[in-house]
C-alpha cells in the first residue's frame, strides 16, 4: 500500500503555475491582437449538478491573452464545492493557432481538495471543418488521494503517475449551438460526456449542459451559464475558433470529484475509508 510522504514536491507544480499567473500579468500589458487570439478576452461560469448522485456547484473563469504574432496564452480557475470538499484548481495553456485550420500548444493544470491532488500537463491540438472541430489532449497526469482509499479508482490507492488522453468532436449545426462528444482515459478509467452550449441573444450569455458515463457507474449531469467577455457580437464557433481554448480544469472535474467518492453515497466523504496507521 502506497505511504505517506512529505507534501513539499507538491508546492511545485503550484510554484509554477503562480509564475506563469506573473509572467501573464506583464503580457497582458503587451499583447496586441493575432490570429492565435482574436482580442484579449475571457469567460466565467457557474455550474450546478450532481456527480454520482452527490451533489457538485461551483465557478470557474478563463483570460486569454494575445502573445506576438500566432501565438496565445491562456489561464485558466476553478471553485468546485462537491461532496463536502472543496476543490481549487488553477491551469494555464500556451499555444499557437491559425483560426482558419487548427490549434497546437501545451496546456499544464492542477487541482487540491481535502481528498485528492492532481497534476496534469498535456500536449493539446484541434483541427477545423466548416462545421466540425476535432481536438484532444494527451500527456502526464499526477493523482495523489491524501493517505485516503478510494473505492471509484482502485488504481490512485497504489500509484501516483499516469497517462492522459482525451479526444472530442464538437460539431456546429449553427453557429451559435454546440454538440459535442468527449473521450477521456484517466487512472486506467474511462470516461463519456455529451456537452451542448447555445449562445442565446443576450450577446455574451450562453447555456450549457453536460450528462456523462463511465467506468464504475460513473454519471454527472451538470448545467450552466457562461458569459463570454469580449467582443460581443461574435457568434460561439468563433469565439471557439478565435478566442479561448477549453479550460482544462471543468473537464477533468467530475472524474476528480468521483475519486473523492463511493458511488450511489450521500453528499459526504464517506466514499473514502481512512488508512490503517
Amino acid at each position: 500500500m502506497k505511504s505517506t510522504t512529505d507534501d513539499s514536491g507538491s508546492a511545485s507544480p503550484w510554484l509554477m503555475t503562480c509564475l506563469a499567473l506573473a509572467g501573464g500579468t506583464f503580457l497582458l500589458l503587451n499583447s496586441q491582437a493575432n490570429d492565435a487570439v482574436s482580442a484579449l478576452n475571457g469567460k466565467i461560469e457557474g455550474t450546478y449538478g450532481e456527480v454520482n448522485d452527490t451533489y457538485s456547484r461551483g465557478i470557474a473563469a478563463s483570460l486569454s491573452i494575445p502573445v506576438a504574432e500566432s501565438w496565445g496564452i491562456q489561464f485558466d480557475s476553478l471553485y468546485q464545492h462537491a461532496s463536502e470538499d472543496d476543490f481549487y484548481g488553477l491551469g494555464a495553456h500556451f499555444f499557437t493557432r491559425k483560426s482558419e485550420q487548427g490549434l497546437l500548444g501545451v496546456v499544464v493544470g492542477g487541482v487540491h481538495s481535502g481528498t485528492i491532488d492532481n497534476f496534469a500537463v498535456a500536449v493539446e491540438g484541434e483541427y477545423y471543418f466548416p462545421w466540425l472541430t476535432v481536438g484532444g489532449y494527451a500527456g502526464y497526469d499526477n493523482v495523489q488521494n491524501n493517505g485516503t482509499l478510494s473505492s471509484f479508482a482502485p488504481r490512485i490507492n497504489n500509484h501516483d503517475d499516469f497517462a492522459l488522453a482525451n479526444l472530442y468532436l464538437a460539431a456546429y449545426p449553427m453557429d451559435n449551438l454546440m454538440l459535442r462528444f468527449d473521450y477521456t482515459n484517466r487512472f486506467n478509467r474511462n470516461f463519456y460526456d455529451f456537452q451542448v452550449e447555445y449562445q442565446t441573444p443576450v450577446k455574451g450569455l450562453a447555456a450549457f449542459g453536460v450528462i456523462g458515463f463511465g467506468d464504475g457507474d460513473f454519471f454527472q449531469l451538470l448545467g450552466g451559464v457562461r458569459y463570454y467577455m469580449g467582443k460581443t457580437d461574435k457568434t460561439l464557433k468563433l469565439r471557439h475558433r478565435q478566442d479561448d481554448p477549453t479550460n482544462i480544469l471543468t473537464g477533468m472535474q467530475g472524474a476528480n470529484q468521483a475519486a473523492g467518492q463511493e458511488p450511489n453515497k450521500p453528499a459526504s466523504n464517506d466514499g473514502f475509508k481512512k488508512k490503517d496507521a
